[in-house]
């Protein structure tokens, strides 16, 4: 363990670099921090290894003061020595550098995967289940809290978990139920509503939680997920590590050059929005910024949560003044809207194709409601059917990121129930029924009652392969 007045101090450019061994300065001598990005990554050979160097950038008053007290590559570079003397798996540090708002660390790269990547490419996730309950059970044992203990801040590395992205590290001196709480919401929160119950189960059995922690375990899971979700959605319109921004314009990175072909078509225009077709993409104009700016704000969260389940988005024009719009990929010719699939495709499916279709859609339903995500206005034309397979949500400015309930099932349900056609039979739509509610604790019998009492009152309305069609229940 090295203390800062055994480190050699060297300056180069911006930096000032505190070292544990001089031979390590050639290789960090001519790093800078680019000017904009919150951080910076280099990878530098050093006598036949690898070393890793990552660099901050402090913004703002707050971040300014920050890095005159506590710059975070003086604070990671702490954190590591510390947690390798306790035995703790993460990558030994070399160094840090400071500088006027920026910093830097350089430690020993470890070559491996994040868990998260592991995770989901695991043929049998039960044992990493049980990898990481160990691992949190560790950390509670050295006392170690991770505020920001996602599974991508943990690599995975031969038969060993690491620890990375220290900065939000606290060695305590008591481990209390809060903290070890914190460490796992974390963790766990990541892939929680991805896992089924028997999973969850494994975990917890694994970490050894009493059954009133397991509780408030998955209750803090829930509160982060607001939280979370909240917060993503508040900083939409700026510049962060998913979205770029430039003027009125904020692209999602990675995608800042789609969209710009030339105008082809108008597909709909009404008092709400005008949606047109061009070269390689479709816009969607808004009346007002409200639905813009909800709209936007969903793609965005979605994007952070990985969850595929609307057309690609590319960027929004949001000007000062006007109406703006949103750039998304083009699905014509790749499906259709799920009232014209049944109404095309219904009577020639065979039992087992229409078991099939019925699953997949629930499937999509229950799969995102999982996640908290639901569709205020879920007609059968919002949600479009891929013919390679899979379900997209149409008008994401309807989206929401809520909890489900009995209440909430019941209007999805009565949604979607009259607006297919009246052909498709009282046996499919009770086989969709009973696989949407799976993951409800409620009484099903009586919520079926009241889905049916409430669809006899309207009658179904749906958009099929000939145009608008009317039918009754009767």
């Amino acid at each position: 363990m090295y203390s800062d007045f055994q480190m050699k101090s060297f300056a180069a450019g911006e930096f000032t670099w505190f070292l544990n061994d001089e031979d390590i300065f050639p290789v960090v001598r001519d790093i800078v921090h680019p000017e904009g990005d919150r951080r910076s990554y280099h990878i530098r050979e050093h006598r036949g290894s690898k070393v890793f160097i990552k660099t901050f950038n402090e913004k703002g008053a707050v971040g300014r003061i920050r890095s005159l007290l506590a710059p975070r590559g003086r604070k990671e570079y702490r954190v590591a020595d510390r947690l390798n003397t306790l035995g703790v798996p993460a990558p030994a540090p070399l160094g840090y550098a400071t500088g006027q708002n920026i910093s830097a660390i350089v430690e020993i790269y470890i070559e491996g995967r994040t868990f998260l990547d592991t995770f989901k490419d695991a043929d049998d996730q039960g044992p990493l289940l049980v990898r990481l309950a160990h691992f949190l059970r560790f950390l509670k044992e050295k006392k170690v809290r991770h505020d920001d203990l996602h599974l991508d801040n943990i690599l995975v590395s031969g038969g060993t978990l690491y620890l990375i992205d220290l900065h939000k590290v606290r060695i305590r001196e008591t481990f209390t139920e809060a903290d070890e709480i914190t460490n796992a919401k974390h963790a766990l929160g990541t892939v929680y509503y991805d896992i089924d119950p028997r999973k969850r189960t494994l975990f917890f059995n694994a970490y050894e939680a009493l059954p009133t922690v397991r509780q408030k375990i998955a209750d803090a899971i829930t509160a982060l997920r607001d939280t979370w979700v909240t917060n993503k959605m508040a900083r939409a319109f700026g510049d962060t590590s998913i979205v770029c921004r430039e003027g009125w314009r904020s692209s999602i990175r990675g995608r800042e050059g789609a969209g710009s072909g030339k105008f082809v078509e108008t597909l709909k225009s009404d008092r709400k929005v005008k949606v047109e077709r061009y070269a390689d993409h479709v816009r969607k104009t808004y009346t007002g910024m409200h639905r813009l700016k909800t709209a936007w704000r969903n793609h965005v969260v979605l994007e952070y949560m990985h969850k595929a389940i609307t057309p690609v988005v590319y960027y929004v024009e949001a000007p000062g003044t006007g109406n703006g719009f949103i750039a998304m990929e083009d699905l014509t010719g790749r499906g259709e809207e799920l009232d014209r699939c049944l109404d095309r495709n219904y009577d020639a499916m065979d039992t087992r194709e229409r078991l099939s279709f019925l699953a997949g859609l629930a499937d999509f339903f229950t799969g995102a409601m999982a996640w908290g995500i639901t569709h205020r206005d879920l007609k059968a034309c919002n949600i479009f059917v891929l013919t390679t397979g899979g379900f997209l949500f149409l008008d994401v400015e309807d989206i929401q990121f809520q909890h489900t309930s009995p209440d909430i099932l019941k209007r999805l349900f009565c949604q979607l129930n009259n607006t297919i056609p009246k052909r498709v039979s009282v046996r499919d739509r009770m086989r969709f029924y009973l696989r949407l509610v799976s993951i409800a604790d409620c009484d099903r019998k009586k919520l079926f009652k009241e889905i049916v009492a409430e669809s006899l009152k309207d009658n179904i309305v749906y958009e099929g392969v000939s145009g608008l069609v009317v039918d009754s229940w009767k």
